[in-house]
């Protein structure tokens, strides 16, 4: 098992396995030697041609995953990729993930604990409204309206017995409501009462946040399309700004595995 690595789930539509291609290509382009791999269940997904660019690929048969969980397979996935990670050390990157800096250093923050992450740009369960009234009040039932909310769509963790627990009640707790997966995590968190290792804003940013900080010559490092920018075009349209280069290379490598595939 190698050491350290970052993982994407590119699941469901063929937007999104673009996506996370253009931002795994990004990320190498930055990112020379830091191993990655995509998973997938999209036939589209190129393997060959990745390997070219030292991107590992684990892809799944429709039929080798539990079809009541297809719908929101993204989200069965990430909450086991502690058993699907070839890699010690894992930062998962969401599919509508745009690298803008170097990711190396983020790997400091397991010198602090075992697991990290961003917090959301609503902080807290009480802002939180991005899941439905069930969901929200069965987890105030569990934990105080003041507990932070973690943005999940930037992960770093470390594999460990604790991790292993961990995933595996988020895993749990995500199939009360087979939806979003922040709160079950959070729920998660303070079950099994892990401590979260808080990683700078930099790192998971929304553009609306984004934006005075790169008006002012400010650094981010990883760029969050979160909000259907993938379904809509707006994160290729972002991406064509930023990294032309890596939008280029996928629509060739796509384009090449539809034809022989054709």
């Amino acid at each position: 098992m190698a050491k350290k690595g970052v993982v994407y789930c590119a699941t469901g539509s063929g937007a999104y396995l673009e996506a996370a291609l253009i931002s795994a290509i990004a990320l190498r382009n930055l990112e020379p030697e830091l191993p990655i791999t995509v998973i997938s269940e999209q036939r589209e997904l190129p393997t060959r041609s990745l390997s070219h660019y030292g991107i590992d690929t684990r892809s799944f048969a429709p039929e080798e995953l539990p079809a009541e969980h297809l719908p929101f397979l993204s989200r069965y996935l990430k909450t086991h990729l502690i058993h699907l990670s070839p890699y010690e050390e894992t930062l998962l990157l969401d599919a509508d993930i745009l690298p803008h800096q170097p990711v190396r250093d983020l790997w400091a923050a397991l010198d602090q604990g075992d697991i990290a992450m961003v917090k959301d740009r609503l902080p807290t369960l009480e802002l939180c409204d991005h899941v439905s009234v069930e969901e929200k009040q069965y987890t105030l039932s569990q934990v105080a309206p003041t507990t932070a909310q973690y943005n999940s769509g930037v992960l770093l963790w470390r594999k460990n017995a604790a991790m292993v627990a961990l995933f595996d009640d988020w895993y749990q707790e995500w199939q009360r409501f087979h939806k979003q997966d922040q709160l079950a995590l959070m729920r998660s968190l303070h079950k099994t009462q892990t401590q979260v290792v808080g990683l700078p804003g930099t790192y998971n940013i929304s553009p609306i946040d984004s934006a005075p900080l790169l008006a002012r010559g400010e650094r981010i490092h990883l760029l969050h399309c979160w909000g259907g920018m993938v379904g809509s075009g707006q994160f290729r349209e972002i991406a064509l700004g930023h990294c032309p280069r890596a939008v280029e290379t996928v629509a060739k490598l796509l384009a090449a595995t539809q034809v022989v595939e054709a």
